[in-house]
């Protein structure tokens, strides 16, 4: 992705959503931006409660709390052999008021099959392999007959000095599906922006077939101890954008190094560019 400056904001049409006063949060992935993305979102709960939004947090997380988590993620030593997911929704429950739900296992598509028919879904993907995307993108392709609205999906990913954030909530990579006249209403969700994400690294491949834990990704691609944080800002402000109805953004990369951010825009241009890949030849 080119770090060169992007001019098509002035073009960009904001996404509007359905009107629902039923929100779930999911925050899929409670390790090195799901952790820091927890509190953000509580904010976030407690602005839409006082609108009279009934908002719902759920995390999800089998993981448990190691020692080596505790310098880049946001936990303590006394959390370290919990499960993340509940100590995270135990901490800021208590802290905020505001309803969170933890699962300790990690994320199936039928999970978001429990709500009711109103409820808006954002599903925020904080999971660091290929595996768990996969499950996050059959929760966004399944058929929606019985919900007013597919769920959306914003994912972050990170590697040493880089992020990027990418939203949509789509699975066609045909540009005549996304109409955009004075609203946009449809976005191609992140594993079609970027297929990668799909197909698990190297490193991700165990000898047992059933690949490195998250503690040994993160030895295996060194990051920067502010990187995740970054990562995590970014999502809450797609999420606060998204429910404000005024997103104009579909993917943000930025580079620590450098100090450079760039994001792609709710165009038609931007969006044909991103599934260009998918053009006939």
């Amino acid at each position: 992705m080119s770090l060169s400056p992007n001019f098509e904001a002035i073009h960009a049409k904001p996404v509007v959503l359905a009107p629902t006063q039923t929100l779930e949060l999911w925050i899929i992935g409670c390790g090195g931006t799901g952790s820091f993305l927890v509190q953000l979102l509580c904010r976030v709960a407690l602005a839409l409660t006082a609108q009279g939004r009934t908002t719902q947090l759920v995390l999800v997380d089998p993981d448990r709390v190691e020692a080596k988590n505790v310098t880049r993620q946001c936990f303590c030593e006394a959390e370290i052999g919990l499960n993340k997911a509940q100590t995270l929704a135990l901490r800021y429950s208590a802290a905020f008021g505001v309803a969170i739900d933890a699962i300790a296992e990690p994320f199936r598509p039928s999970m978001l099959l429990e709500s009711r028919y109103e409820t808006l879904q954002i599903l925020c993907g904080c999971v660091d392999n290929a595996a768990a995307r996969q499950s996050i993108a059959e929760a966004i392709e399944a058929p929606r007959y019985h919900r007013l609205a597919s769920p959306w999906w914003i994912d972050g990913g990170n590697s040493q000095h880089h992020g990027q954030v990418l939203v949509g909530n789509c699975r066609s990579t045909d540009s005549k599906d996304y109409v955009i006249d004075t609203v946009c209403r449809a976005l191609p969700m992140p594993s079609v922006q970027a297929p990668d994400l799909l197909v698990p690294r190297p490193e991700e491949q165990g000898p047992d077939s059933s690949g490195l834990s998250c503690a040994e990704l993160a030895l295996a691609n060194a990051q920067s101890l502010l990187v995740n944080p970054q990562v995590a800002t970014l999502m809450g402000r797609y999420v606060v954008d998204l429910l404000n109805n005024t997103l104009t953004t579909f993917a943000t990369h930025f580079d620590q190094q450098t100090g450079t951010m760039v994001s792609q825009y709710t165009t038609k241009a931007s969006i044909a560019a991103a599934l260009s890949r998918y053009a006939p030849s």
